[in-house]
């Protein structure tokens, strides 16, 4: 590179700032040791490396055996959370106290992954409270047995993740009740609906779908319709769920002519032609003319 074939001098200082080079008289000043003025020039001109020259300046103070001087150095070029620990690792104790000065998530996240790696369980859960990761204090608090610490966690926090993971060793405990409750939490509902369906629990089914995703709603709908006498949930699920042929298809099969009359408000011509004129010769048998001009409007439209 140029740069490294031309020694300091004043000429080719000058030289640099007259072709308003700074990015390359920032690195001309760094190849000669004159941090000062690098650090200056990117303050000034070449901001856009600002956080590069601080980088590289804390390096070769590392370099030095300047630890100390280094730190402020990494700060600046916002590489700390991974640098620091990972110069002071050999200093565990001068590491803590700086962990603890800085009153960043990400550090204590760090120190208490550190800590738990150690077997340090109590200090552990501490810093992952600090770094707010409860998740992790969950992870923990089952690791340790303590299941009502970690339930009490997901209760007051809501947090997703953590309540997952405890709604699943509640599971592998065989505690469905506490599965359910926390898989809900979670607003897994799928999970939440396959215990629930094991269970045989109808009202839980159904206030977990409703909360859920289209494919939660059909698959609660598909335990209902193998359920007799809950064919009127099957329907009213398929149909929320955007499945208007399984929806019709059920409610004639089941008789739930209240069903069908509400179905067809949502029609268009995206359905099953077939279904249509199912829906229309019904309308028709029972004096409802206009609605059945409706859907064989719609059905004409299909056809063309």
């Amino acid at each position: 590179m140029l740069l490294e074939v031309i020694p300091y001098t004043e000429d080719a200082e000058r030289l640099l700032k007259n072709c308003k080079r700074y990015d390359l008289l920032n690195e001309f000043y760094q190849s000669g040791g004159h941090w000062g003025k690098a650090l200056e020039t990117a303050e000034m001109y070449d901001r856009i490396h600002l956080r590069t020259t601080y980088y590289n300046f804390a390096k070769h103070l590392e370099r030095k055996g300047e630890q100390l001087e280094a730190i402020p150095n990494y700060e600046k070029s916002e590489t700390h959370r991974f640098e620091v620990p990972r110069m002071m690792f050999e200093d565990i104790e001068t590491l803590e106290q700086y962990i603890i000065k800085q009153q960043d998530q990400v550090l204590h996240k760090w120190w208490a992954q550190y800590l738990e790696s150690s077997a340090d369980m109590t200090s552990a859960l501490q810093y992952y409270e600090l770094a707010q990761d409860y998740l992790s204090m969950v992870r923990v608090y089952c690791y340790c047995d303590s299941m009502e610490k970690a339930a009490a966690i997901c209760n007051e926090t809501g947090d997703r993740a953590a309540c997952y993971h405890l709604a699943r060793q509640y599971e592998n405990a065989g505690a469905v009740k506490e599965a359910v409750h926390f898989f809900t939490r979670a607003q897994a509902y799928g999970n939440a609906i396959r215990l629930s369906k094991e269970q045989a629990s109808e009202e839980q089914i159904m206030n977990l779908a409703l909360l859920g995703k289209p494919e939660d709603m059909i698959e609660a709908a598909r335990f209902y319709e193998q359920k007799d006498g809950c064919e009127d949930k099957a329907v009213m699920l398929y149909h929320k769920a955007g499945n208007f042929s399984k929806a019709l298809d059920l409610a004639f099969r089941s008789k739930q002519f209240g069903a069908l009359q509400l179905i067809s408000g949502d029609l268009d011509e995206r359905a099953d032609p077939e279904l249509l004129q199912q829906c229309a010769d019904f309308f028709l048998e029972n004096g409802q003319y206009d609605k059945a001009v409706d859907l064989l409007g719609i059905g004409k439209k299909v056809i063309l």
